[in-house]
């Protein structure tokens, strides 16, 4: 009888170990799709008007997890976890307005570029024509 038990917990383990594995081997991949592709597959799930507390709970029914930002106007989409067992990292922010509804999705992540102090004087290492070159979202380019 002892010997019954001990089979039954050893494979019991043996089994809780593998599924252990398995689940820990779904690693988060890129997303396949455009950022196009992905605005389109997310407004599927949550169209322009829906409610902030209606798009939380539609988007969590379609494996989609993200994040609010401080002021809870803008919903980060960050992984969207998909029926077939694959995990993938979207780039999608949706914008809330003052009434709590979906109005617009735009890129989430944004660029970040290194920049030297900015003073306002002349001779300023930020100042000119190599300043400008270094950050392409500058006003003079």
């Amino acid at each position: 009888m002892q010997t019954v038990y001990l089979r039954w917990t050893a494979a019991s383990l043996i089994a809780l170990t593998l599924a252990g594995c398995l689940s820990l081997n779904r690693a988060i991949m890129p997303c396949p799709l455009t950022y196009s592709e992905q605005e389109k597959e997310i407004l599927a799930v949550v169209p322009k008007g829906t409610s902030r507390e209606e798009a939380l709970r539609r988007l969590t029914a379609a494996g989609i997890e993200g994040s609010f930002g401080v002021s809870q106007r803008v919903y980060y989409c960050d992984l969207w976890n998909r029926k077939n067992g694959e995990r993938w990292h979207v780039n999608v922010a949706l914008l809330f307005d003052d009434a709590n509804k979906l109005y617009r999705t735009q890129v989430a992540e944004c660029a970040v570029f290194a920049s030297p102090d900015v003073k306002g004087g002349k001779g300023d290492a930020a100042s000119g024509p190599a300043a400008a070159d270094a950050n392409p979202f500058s006003p003079a380019n």
